[in-house]
């Protein structure tokens, strides 16, 4: 139905196209193109993102940027002068909430009037070098102050850019704004930056780069391909044209629906190029063996008819099993995740529509030569291939038991690597470790403290914080997580109150008070007054928060540090106070999780689902596991790969196992359908017995099947290894993984897929109706 109406209608086919396509470009034109690089979209919408928000509301948005200047000695007074004005000129940017340094940080001290809480450093006072010395010396070793806003050498200080609560994208242009003034007020001083919104921002600006840089690559690629494979222009130009349409559709769609680019659904533009390539090549391979078998006589229209009554089936099928496949993802909890599983399997779906008509409509308005003007050409090309399938064919038809035994040897000893198997998400080594953005985090661990933030929120009722019992608690609280690796500092109410005591009544040293009514009029007489307090004591004293630096990125590694802190507060807090550790870091943890779990559950959706469409398409259980087994092979294979190569399982590797399954299918479809014709027209051409049928059609497929998914295999892997000039590193190591992957997939199915098809268990599953009934194997030309 579908081929009649495309081969009698083409213009109406490709106005109707061209049509949706204007009106796609129109929508992306009118609502633009987003990006959005936060941890929150590797985050599920569970319980531990309620309690990060409901914390960034109650103690301020924890998305500060940290700008630290090294320089010699910031105990001068031209350094102090430096600092003071990019406080305050940082301060007063829009998007700013507060900056804090130490040159508007305050001090508990005892002077003639009794205490203050005054600047640690004067307003605009000229100190001599002696008093600056002791500066030095009183702050360096001040556990307030040292690593948190100012380095133990004294050679590197810090300003903490607190920002009001905005979206991403605001977020992101404060940052950038920040980013700008730094750079521009340092002068000779280096400069770091770190922070969520630094990450962010740096991050979408590499997204933009790759989509820029690896699409047209992918595009050039595309081209090259089809022109080295058919030789014509038309045979470059047409699949390229309808490639671009699907990716207009797709990315006019994730506008509409008002969803970014993530760090998953970026090489969503290359991976839909390369995946809608490998159909078209299938649709122009048929094309051009019905044009072949033509002479002058014949209708040219009639002949790709039949050309694509054959052909239709086995590319649907194989569209809908690779959408199967991306569509799996769809079931993860991680929002990233989700959103390339919907959009991958809409993006190929657009493919499949455009390869079933607008390819096809176009070739029935071209001249029949339109895929190569020789005859010759016509009924061969690629020849380089023929002594390889020729020598896979011998192998098939004389080795074949031994063959099977190497696949599964093969097959065991890869896949017993899952077994070492690790889950992990590491935020900040997405980035190549040259970057800026690494090295940057990387420094201020060695000169201040780590540039990731744990929150750890200790809770109790109304006032509790004015409880001594309390304040003790997580006081011991906060010198247990300092003791655990990668923590470099913290703060917390319980410092500032200890502090105070120890200024007020120095005998006692510093502690908490024991004495309720005094400790709750320290808050409400002195510490009222300083601005840290708000971002960390609750309006209504029930909560107050550990605030940790640490350089760890790794989800199992925060994992481990904050299950170790929570464990530790069941022990000292008081009964009736709880702590839970959170932070935009910390959410990495249930992605983390998440992916452990949608893992398993993707694959099994994605294994039934495709296996449940070759039934439909084949009509038999034990056909559809024929071409099911060669593809499960090399998902064991991957995951025994990243166990014995020691590469864990992110939010990027995860995509691949499932997805490459539904495009490995592809090569299976083509293959046993090929086959079957193949045995249909020797024998009814030769009168030949079934078994001289067989060994030649096994030939006849190679040609006919194996050069297209070659080369269409071929245009998938050198797709996927572009991915090797992104800017991510996770994006560069999952490009190589695909490659890799998409090569042993169809390795298993031009040598493990044969020779199962000639093997006892499987042979007459192969052979469809021609095992049963000889003499109507020519039925066979119309499955």
């Amino acid at each position: 139905m579908i081929s009649r109406i495309v081969i009698s209608r083409p213009k109406t086919i490709i106005a109707t196209i061209l049509a949706l396509t204007i009106g796609f470009i129109a929508a992306i034109a009118a609502r633009g193109i987003y990006f959005d690089g936060s941890p929150e979209t590797l985050a599920r919408n569970d319980a531990a993102l309620r309690f990060f928000n409901e914390t960034r509301k109650t103690f301020g948005d924890d998305r500060v940027i940290i700008v630290a200047l090294t320089t010699t000695d910031v105990f001068t007074p031209q350094f102090i002068e430096k600092l003071e004005r990019l406080t305050n000129v940082l301060a007063a940017l829009d998007g700013v909430e507060q900056a804090q340094s130490l040159t508007n940080l305050k001090a508990i001290r005892r002077n003639a009037n009794g205490i203050s809480v005054e600047k640690l450093i004067a307003h605009r006072r000229v100190y001599d070098a002696n008093e600056l010395s002791q500066l030095k010396e009183q702050v360096t070793r001040d556990p307030l102050y040292a690593r948190n806003f100012v380095s133990t050498d004294g050679r590197t200080a810090a300003i903490n850019v607190f920002l009001k609560p905005a979206n991403e994208a605001q977020a992101r242009a404060v940052a950038e704004e920040v980013e700008r003034v730094a750079k521009a007020e340092a002068g000779a001083d280096e400069v770091l930056l770190a922070g969520v919104p630094i990450i962010d921002a740096r991050g979408i600006r590499s997204m933009a780069r790759d989509l820029a840089v690896l699409t047209p690559i992918a595009a050039l690629l595309c081209v090259a391909v089809f022109f080295i494979a058919f030789g014509s222009f038309w045979g470059a130009a047409l699949p390229v044209a309808a490639l671009v349409i699907g990716l207009v559709w797709t990315i006019g769609l994730m506008s509409l629906s008002n969803r970014p680019f993530t760090i998953a659904t970026m090489p969503l533009p290359t991976v839909l190029m390369a995946v809608g390539g490998s159909y078209m090549f299938h649709v122009l391979n048929q094309y051009r063996l019905s044009m072949s078998q033509l002479d002058d006589s014949s209708d040219k229209r009639a002949a790709w008819l039949d050309g694509m009554i054959f052909i239709i089936p086995a590319v649907t099928v194989s569209g809908l099993t690779t959408m199967a496949g991306f569509g799996a993802l769809a079931s993860s909890s991680v929002p990233t995740v989700r959103d390339m599983g919907i959009f991958e399997a809409a993006g190929v779906l657009a493919m499949l529509v455009l390869t079933l008509t607008f390819v096809p409509a176009a070739l029935t308005l071209l001249p029949r030569s339109a895929l190569g003007d020789q005859p010759s050409r016509q009924k061969d090309y690629a020849r380089w291939l023929n002594p390889l399938l020729k020598n896979i064919t011998a192998l098939i038809l004389h080795r074949r038991r031994a063959v099977l035994i190497a696949c599964i040897a093969a097959t065991i000893v890869t896949g017993a690597g899952a077994a070492w198997l690790r889950i992990n998400t590491d935020y900040l080594n997405i980035f190549p470790r040259a970057s800026e953005t690494v090295q940057a985090a990387e420094k201020l661990h060695e000169r201040l403290a780590g540039a990731a933030t744990v929150a750890v929120v200790v809770s109790g009722n109304r006032g509790a914080v004015a409880d001594p019992q309390f304040l003790n608690g997580m006081d011991a609280l906060e010198r247990f997580a300092l003791e655990q690796p990668g923590v470099d500092a913290a703060i917390s109410v319980a410092d500032l109150v200890k502090r105070l005591e120890g200024v007020m009544n120095p005998s006692a040293g510093e502690s908490v008070p024991k004495d309720h009514a005094r400790l709750d009029a320290m808050l409400n007489d002195y510490l009222s007054s300083d601005e840290t307090l708000v971002r960390l004591v609750s309006a209504d004293r029930s909560s107050a928060v550990i605030v940790l630096r640490t350089n760890l990125f790794g989800s199992n590694e925060l994992r481990a540090l904050t299950e170790k802190i929570e464990a530790r507060a069941r022990d000292i807090l008081p009964a009736g106070a709880t702590a839970q550790a959170t932070g935009s870091a910390v959410l990495l943890n249930g992605a983390s999780d998440a992916i452990a779990a949608s893992q398993t559950s993707s694959l099994a959706i994605a294994i039934v689902t495709i296996y449940l469409m070759m039934v439909a398409l084949f009509r038999s259980l034990a056909t559809a596991l024929l071409a099911l087994i060669p593809n499960l092979v090399p998902i064991i294979g991957y995951f025994g790969f990243l166990g014995w190569s020691g590469v864990t399982l992110d939010i990027t590797t995860s995509l691949i196992a499932s997805a490459a399954l539904g495009l490995a299918v592809d090569n299976a479809v083509h293959m046993i359908r090929r086959y079957r014709q193949s045995v249909a027209d020797r024998e009814q051409s030769l009168r030949a017995d079934m078994r001289e049928a067989e060994g030649w059609a096994m030939w006849l497929t190679m040609m006919r099947s194996g050069k297209p998914m070659v080369l269409a295999n071929l245009m998938l892997i050198a797709a996927f290894l572009i991915f090797m000039l992104s800017s991510f590193v996770p994006v560069r190591l999952a490009g190589m993984l695909w490659a890799v992957a998409i090569f042993i997939c169809l390795v298993a199915n031009l040598v493990l897929l044969p020779a199962l098809m000639k093997s006892k268990p499987f042979a007459r599953a192969a052979l469809g109706d021609a095992a049963r009934l000889p003499e109507k194997s020519s039925s066979l030309k119309r499955l």
